[in-house]
């Protein structure tokens, strides 16, 4: 199982998205929806994900949560 630690801001859903594609080295791989974001953890088996600076909406904070619970992820932030 991987962890992934994510340092930069973390604003919006897509700023998630992407920053987690940059965690494997590049700019535009990283997922584009939630159901991408569960296949994303699933393939690269991520146990947890630390988000340093994430100051985003509640609603997306929520989607976001929630697939991540749902895939067995623990997400701190």
């Amino acid at each position: 199982m991987h962890r992934i630690l994510i340092t930069e801001p973390i604003r919006t859903r897509t700023d998630f998205f992407n920053a987690l594609g940059r965690t494997h080295g590049c700019v535009d791989c990283g997922p584009r929806s939630l159901e991408d974001l569960a296949n994303f953890l699933r393939e690269n088996e991520v146990s947890t994900i630390v988000a340093a600076n994430m100051e985003m909406e509640l609603d997306d904070f929520a989607a976001i949560a929630a697939v991540v619970q749902d895939e067995g992820v623990r997400l701190a932030r």
